[in-house]
């Protein structure tokens, strides 16, 4: 079966850090990834810094802190909603999940082996396993 990494090239548009806004429960966040990262977080200093980060990038750095995060933060709950209200809002985003067909979907990072396919390919790809799931929803 054929095997399509979205980390980079032509399938970015499935990374969190692709330059999509999402609205995400009323407030309009620059990425996915700036969305998820607030997501985590009780301390409404660190969720201001967060959601005003320059980049997805730094959205990420900040939401790294230990300190200030909510408790009992369902992750995958949270990001599948994300990825879900990113894919409802961009045409865009939705055709390139459709033309990936039948393949698997592989958040191919190498530095990710819970959300992606870590270093060794043999990582949860937690957020590919959502994406295959999202595209069985949109395909019905």
């Amino acid at each position: 079966m054929k095997k399509i990494g979205f980390y980079e090239g032509s399938f970015y548009m499935l990374s969190n850090f692709s330059a999509h806004e999402v609205l995400y429960k009323g407030v309009l966040y620059k990425t996915s990834e700036h969305a998820y990262q607030v997501a985590k977080f009780e301390d409404q200093t660190l969720k201001a810094k967060i959601a005003d980060a320059a980049s997805a990038y730094l959205a990420r750095e900040y939401g790294q802190s230990p300190e200030g995060r909510g408790k009992n933060i369902d992750k995958v709950a949270t990001m599948k909603e994300i990825m879900r209200a990113k894919l409802e809002q961009h045409a865009d985003v939705k055709r390139s999940l459709i033309e990936t067909g039948d393949s698997i979907i592989e958040k191919n990072h190498p530095l990710d082996s819970f959300w992606g396919t870590g270093s060794d390919g043999m990582g949860e790809n937690v957020m590919g396993k959502i994406w295959m799931e999202l595209r069985n929803e949109i395909s019905k």
